[in-house]
């Protein structure tokens, strides 16, 4: 009878300092079944985003010389000067998609258009000062010089304020900071029977096609959002400056030759350098998944 008590008293006590154990590893199941829970319940927050923007371009460019040079040079039948306009400004088209990849930052990706920069002067013209193998009036001709960049650009912003709830609303005014790359190209179309300089045999030779280029740009920019209470529409506005110069514009022969356009008929080849401020305005959209 005494063995039977003993060895009921011992699984008793042994039962009573295992039950701790078991209770602690039962919250811990617990604890990990409700952070998996709250994982699960923690929503993306992703937007839409389209813009467009205006820019101010550094005067003291290449392609304002190259402008300054040849406008002179041309005239038209009755004798009165025709000029190739300047490119102070710009005109921009941004659309693209984004996350929020910590509660405060995002991160946006996207594709830019710009209008066409640059002329085309129409009418009875006199190119003989820059087109010596034609030396004969052209009438009805298109003096064009006009300039095409688009490009893919990304940036990271900072919400400095407010930045959109987890259910994809943005509440408030937010203000942000942020900073972005892009890669640019750009094509230069230049009337019939323009000649550039050939860097292969130094000489002076028609070009029958566009000159062409391509570049890295860099920005930086502070921005401000506000819910405008429509569709859940946000209007976005923003300061930036882009760094951007295309500094290796060219066309290729048939020789596989470079020619290139100059500013003074030596080789001193024109870059489009299309670095400035900028002020972007615009409509976004946050959703959660």
């Amino acid at each position: 009878m005494r063995r039977i008590f003993a060895l009921t008293l011992g699984v008793v006590v042994s039962f009573l300092l295992a039950a701790p154990t078991f209770a602690q590893t039962e919250d811990e199941l617990v604890n990990q079944f409700l952070k998996k829970a709250q994982r699960q319940q923690i929503k993306k927050v992703g937007f839409l985003v389209v813009n467009g923007a205006w820019g101010r371009l550094n005067r003291d460019n290449d392609y304002n010389k190259f402008t300054v040079r040849v406008s002179p040079l041309v005239s038209s039948v009755d004798g009165s000067t025709v000029g190739i306009d300047k490119v102070n400004y710009s005109q921009e088209l941004f659309g693209g998609f984004g996350i929020m990849v910590s509660p405060k930052t995002s991160a946006t990706a996207g594709f830019t258009y710009w209008m066409k920069l640059g002329s085309t002067q129409t009418g009875d013209l006199n190119l003989s000062l820059i087109n010596m193998e034609n030396p004969d009036p052209l009438y009805d001709f298109d003096l064009k010089s006009q300039v095409q960049v688009y490009g893919f650009a990304g940036q990271l912003d900072y919400y400095l304020t407010t930045p959109p709830d987890p259910n994809g609303n943005l509440n408030n005014l937010a203000f942000k900071i942020g900073a972005g790359a892009g890669y640019y190209f750009v094509q230069w179309e230049l009337w019939d029977g323009f000649t550039g300089f050939n860097l292969s045999t130094s000489e002076q030779e028609v070009v029958t096609g566009k000159l062409t280029g391509n570049a890295p740009g860099f920005s930086a920019q502070l921005a401000a959002e506000y819910p405008i209470g429509l569709g859940g529409l946000v209007l976005e506005g923003l300061a930036r400056y882009l760094y951007l110069n295309f500094t290796a514009m060219r066309w290729y022969n048939s020789n596989s030759e470079e020619v290139v356009a100059t500013i003074n008929n030596s080789g001193t080849r024109v870059n489009l350098d299309m670095s400035g401020p900028r002020i972007h305005l615009g409509l976004k959209r946050y959703f959660s998944w």
